[in-house]
């Protein structure tokens, strides 16, 4: 991964065959040393640091509709609610597109997003006696030291955006104010669980405030976590490829393969095409260096002063993927099973995010064909 590759101005110059063979356009103007260092903090903290700030003043918006809805539930409170999760949920999908620091080495990702949820298990923990405060989360956390997955799995499965889909929406998605506000035990739960949900926000984004983003824009020059600047884009590059198998393989690949709905990630509020769609987008968000109202140096600045037929490409794959998520009008649910007409659309968004994948990592270091062999070859 760090290993030394001929620099790509070596190569031109080494006789005019290859001079005009390489695939170099780029303004003379631009520092490429300089373009470099402006994409990782760029990156880091007007894509990666804002986004999770984003995250954060969400959640607390969310909290507020909660604290309301609990206190006098009605019908147009339970949609202010719901649509406060959808909104909190599109910019953490997002953010799945660079899954590393905190977000992964303090398992934050799992225990805001562990899913499927059995929502059997929901209803046994509200009839129980079991007092639902942080403490009970606590108990969560401790629980997910065992060596036993199946354990961590349930510890993380009762908590984040899941359960708190389920009291929201009720099992078929029908779920109404008035029978909400019968529900003692849900209403603690929910606040709860929100409660634990804005907890694990704040946890990450202030891991990037508080220095991690430092940590990516001085990668080679200061920075511990990476001591160069190539192990830095590595990083960003596999967590890119890594959204792309999570989501073509995991999230949508395992419910279709196996045609079982009831591994759907948000089958509650039907919102799992938002979802995927979100996780792909994110990837684009963080190539150009784009999140919200933030716009900076992204990779494919850097991508475009070497390589300009590869960001094209990448572009062409992120469009194709996209536009074949779309395409699924049906929620994912029903859209996956073989009987309904959607089901070939399901299997071509898989395959297109799958190419996708090839592009930005397809596994096979030095072959020159994805974002990971350029980053490899004109990173140092």
């Amino acid at each position: 991964m760090k290993r030394n590759l001929l620099k790509f101005a070596t190569i031109c110059l080494a006789s005019s065959l290859a001079l005009t063979s390489c695939d170099k356009d780029n303004d003379n103007d631009v520092d490429i040393n300089t373009l470099k260092s402006e994409v990782l903090e760029n990156t880091a903290k007007n894509v990666i640091e804002f986004s999770y700030s984003e995250m954060l003043a969400k959640v607390n918006t969310f909290k507020t509709s909660i604290a309301d809805l609990v206190a006098s539930p009605t019908d147009a409170k339970l949609t202010t609610a719901r649509n406060n999760w959808k909104e909190v949920r599109a910019v953490w999908e997002k953010t799945e597109a660079w899954l590393f620091g905190a977000v992964a080495t303090e398992d934050i990702d799992p225990r805001i997003d562990t899913w499927p949820v059995d929502f059997n298990e929901i209803d046994q923990l509200l009839a129980s006696s079991t007092v639902l405060d942080a403490a009970y989360f606590t108990r969560l956390d401790q629980a997910l030291e065992s060596s036993d997955e199946d354990i961590v799995d349930a510890a993380n499965a009762m908590r984040g955006f899941h359960p708190i889909e389920y009291i929201l929406w009720g099992e078929d998605g029908t779920k109404t104010a008035a029978k909400l506000a019968t529900e003692t035990r849900a209403k603690q739960y929910l606040v709860a669980l929100v409660d634990n949900l804005q907890n694990l926000t704040k946890e990450v984004y202030e891991s990037w405030s508080n220095g991690y983003s430092n940590q990516v824009a001085k990668a080679g020059n200061g920075s511990t976590e990476f001591a160069t600047q190539k192990g830095a884009f590595i990083e960003i590059v596999e967590a890119m490829a890594g959204i792309c198998g999570e989501v073509g393989e995991g999230k949508m690949g395992e419910p279709f393969n196996n045609q079982d709905p009831a591994l759907e990630e948000s089958p509650f509020s039907k919102n799992s095409m938002a979802d995927f769609t979100n996780n792909i987008e994110g990837i684009m968000n963080i190539y150009q260096g784009k999140f919200g109202s933030r716009d900076g140096k992204g990779l494919e600045d850097f991508v475009q002063y070497y390589n300009k037929s590869l960001d094209l490409e990448i572009k062409a794959k992120h469009t194709a993927a996209i536009n074949a998520l779309k395409a699924i009008t049906n929620p994912f649910g029903t859209a996956l099973l073989a009987s309904n007409s959607q089901s070939t659309l399901v299997q071509n968004a898989i395959n297109r995010i799958n190419e996708l994948a090839e592009v930005l990592n397809d596994g096979t270091d030095g072959n020159g064909k994805d974002l990971k062999d350029f980053i490899l070859q004109y990173s140092n």
